[in-house]
């Protein structure tokens, strides 16, 4: 009898010990994880039928903030000796994507939703490394509007920025008032379409309206930030026309989905966690992307990836699946699109929102990850795995 009290008394104790389970919905908790946002082994193919069903894998950075290197923390064992575990960098991201792209032959896209450069730090550099990056495509951000810059014509240093890219910019609805156009700055376009895996990709840069009562007048003289959805509904209908299967909208307006589960429940924000399918942890009531996306045909789009927000979301969002994540150079996050040949349209119940990536360069051994927001003194170090392959971060090239 004493020993079915003590277990009754046993059970009903909290335990705030690190979980052992994998799953992710076990990661959200005060204290101790599992695995949060690592993905060691490769991932089970689910994809049944890839002649029909043309798999696009959707990777995407936002607020890069000029992070060209890697956050170094260091970790001390028994006997005081100083280890260093790194977190995020540029070389970190090349190494992930790269492994990416070797998993998913000819499947993988780089989206980059803006704010990639720093406000003051070396902007040619942060290009250089974008060019090295093997960035697909970018938006422009904030920062990209609020850099400190000698020139007396922003205008034309952000022109002189963008000559040296050897990726895509897109910016949809600028309107340049004293050339009576849209902007015309190199390597800059309205729109573009890109083929992945046999399939016409269309994309779309939107700057809101909004993100002009953040930006000086004198950087921004002359441009008009157009009305968002009616230049999404314009550009769409341009790149269906053109050949388009597949529309990605990039935007600089932010969504929220942390915040409110931080405050309720206290967790650190980048270990909040939540099923793809929920919503009512997003700060929906006033966001400005939402009241837009009201405005736009549901089948026009078809991904979203977002920027300006430090918080990640990995959301249908009144059923355009949205991505976005704390940024700073050290999370990518991803989805996995798949495009029915026979009916011409993505599969909106295959569609896969994934966890965002942290960029670990190697593991605590006891959680398999790098999440450096706990105590980890005396952790022991193992290499990084990603999808079933050992990251192998090589040195950031020279500027």
């Amino acid at each position: 009898m004493k020993f079915l009290v003590l277990l009754i008394v046993l059970m009903a104790m909290p335990f705030h010990s690190c979980t052992t389970t994998k799953k992710m919905a076990d990661n959200q908790r005060e204290e101790g994880h599992f695995r949060l946002y690592s993905f060691p082994e490769k991932l089970p193919e689910y994809n049944s039928d890839p002649d029909r069903f043309k798999k696009i894998i959707l990777v995407s950075s936002n607020d890069f903030d000029g992070n060209i290197q890697p956050r170094n923390f260091v970790i001390k064992n028994k006997f005081q000796d100083e280890r260093i575990m790194r977190v995020g960098g540029l070389s970190a991201m090349r190494a992930y994507t790269d492994i990416l792209k070797k998993t998913y032959p000819n499947q993988v896209l780089h989206v980059d939703s803006g704010s990639f450069l720093h406000k003051s730090q070396n902007h040619l550099e942060t290009i250089f490394m974008y060019n090295y990056l093997n960035v697909d495509v970018a938006n422009l951000g904030l920062n990209e509007f609020s850099l400190a810059s000698d020139s007396k014509k922003y205008i034309e240093y952000i022109n002189s920025l963008t000559s040296k890219a050897r990726f895509n910019i897109i910016a949809s609805n600028l309107f340049d008032l004293r050339k009576a156009r849209t902007v015309n700055w190199k390597n800059v376009k309205t729109s573009y379409i890109q083929t992945i895996n046999d399939v016409k990709i269309g994309f779309i840069g939107i700057t809101p309206q909004s993100l002009a009562k953040k930006i000086d007048d004198n950087k921004i003289n002359g441009i008009h930030i157009q009305n968002e959805a009616k230049n999404i509904i314009e550009k769409t209908n341009y790149l269906r026309r053109k050949g388009a299967q597949v529309i990605l909208l990039m935007t600089s307006d932010s969504m929220d989905c942390t915040s409110q589960t931080t405050h309720e429940t206290g967790i650190h924000p980048e270990k909040v966690n939540f099923n793809p399918h929920e919503s009512e942890q997003c700060d929906l009531y006033n966001s400005n992307l939402l009241k837009t996306l009201t405005l736009v045909p549901k089948n026009s789009i078809d991904a979203i990836i977002t920027s300006g927000s430090k918080s990640k979301v990995a959301n249908f969002i009144n059923g355009f699946p949205v991505l976005q994540n704390p940024g700073e150079g050290r999370y990518l996050s991803w989805m996995e699109l798949y495009f029915d040949t026979n009916h011409s349209t993505i599969v909106k119940n295959k569609t896969i929102i994934h966890q965002p990536i942290l960029l670990c360069h190697s593991f605590f051994k006891s959680t398999e990850d790098c999440y450096t927001n706990e105590k980890f003194d005396e952790e022991d170090l193992i290499p990084a795995m990603f999808l079933g392959t050992k990251v192998e971060v090589k040195p950031t090239p020279k500027f």
